[in-house]
């Protein structure tokens, strides 16, 4: 039986499934199969039918596109870390901002946040086959073991990775698969965030 994440195992989980970890599985997640059936269970009593909450429908594909990449940043692609879907789905449960609310049905699983964290990581792609945008022309960069720096969060998690750049408020690593993930800058210990802004002045 899969645990429910509980505010106790919160920390552990967030460092384990998005704090740059790898994902779970092997080969591409469909969304038919795999996602909507999360969804439908998770989602659809605040988000579906044409009175969703904030008109944010999981059950319709038409509509859920317009939310991917988009400026309220409910699914970025390639970016389950800044995916505000998983933010508030793995939140405590006495958060107010918690997804779903208490009263309105039982959080996701573990596993069911390590599959839907895979499917935005792949693309957050909605049909099978479908094309996934990706930010190289060539050649995914490689991390050599010289370069890679451990990065510690302010709940003490750790992790080993690459350093590629800042981005806004957060740091882009590269884990050794070539993945890249960004991280809230304001997340990591004063130590790493130091050196974080010292690996993009290049001093």
């Amino acid at each position: 039986m899969t645990a429910i994440i509980s505010p106790r195992s919160f920390r552990q989980f967030l460092a384990a499934a998005l704090f740059l970890a790898a994902p779970a599985g092997v080969g591409a997640v469909d969304f038919d199969k795999e996602i909507y059936p999360i969804f439908r269970s998770k989602c659809f009593k605040c988000h579906s039918g044409p009175k969703a909450k904030k008109g944010l429908r999981y059950d319709d594909k038409r509509t859920l596109k317009e939310f991917i990449d988009g400026e309220d940043k409910v699914i970025v692609t390639g970016k389950p870390g800044e995916s505000l879907l998983l933010k508030k789905a793995m939140l405590p449960r006495d958060d107010t901002d918690a997804m779903p609310p208490p009263r309105r049905g039982d959080p996701m699983t573990s596993d069911e946040i390590r599959l839907v964290a895979k499917w935005i990581e792949e693309g957050a792609k909605l049909e099978s086959g479908e094309d996934t945008a990706d930010s190289g022309d060539g050649e995914k960069m490689k991390v050599d073991t010289d370069t890679q720096h451990t990065w510690v969060n302010t709940e003490g998690n750790e992790v080993k990775a690459g350093f590629v750049r800042l981005e806004a408020d957060a740091v882009v690593l590269l884990l050794e698969s070539g993945k890249e993930y960004a991280y809230p800058l304001s997340k990591l210990s004063a130590e790493s965030q130091a050196m974080a802004k010292k690996l993009a002045s290049g001093d």
